[in-house]
């Protein structure tokens, strides 16, 4: 896919699900990995600071697209968590757009009424 293209791709979903460009940073780190991953994993890929990746995690997890799974070690310690993509990823994204894109229809449709 063309960096233009994933620039357009990244406002639309930015808009529609109406979080931040490092969350959608994060989401495409997810769809392009297609595997479970810890923030602390996330956070050395992307370069940003695990608090943030945590907190831009926690949103997709929130809106529904991304769950997260604990793992425990045999040793002593935290448990680790794994993020990754629920497992219908592309049909809701697919549906969760389109609503969107019919809202945002439906808007401009009234307000051309209006003039």
């Amino acid at each position: 896919m063309s960096q233009e293209k994933m620039g357009i791709n990244k406002e639309v979903i930015r808009c529609c699900y109406k979080i931040s460009d490092t969350d959608v940073d994060c989401l495409l780190k997810l769809i392009e990995l297609r595997k479970p991953i810890t923030s602390e994993e996330l956070s050395d890929m992307m370069k940003v600071s695990k608090t943030t990746i945590e907190n831009s995690l926690k949103k997709l997890m929130d809106i529904g697209l991304i769950t997260r799974e604990k793992k425990t070690d045999k040793r002593i310690g935290r448990p680790k968590y794994y993020y990754t993509l629920i497992i219908n990823f592309e049909d809701k994204m697919r549906n969760d757009l389109l609503n969107c894109s019919k809202l945002i229809d439906q808007v401009i449709s009234e307000d051309m009424a209006r003039i």
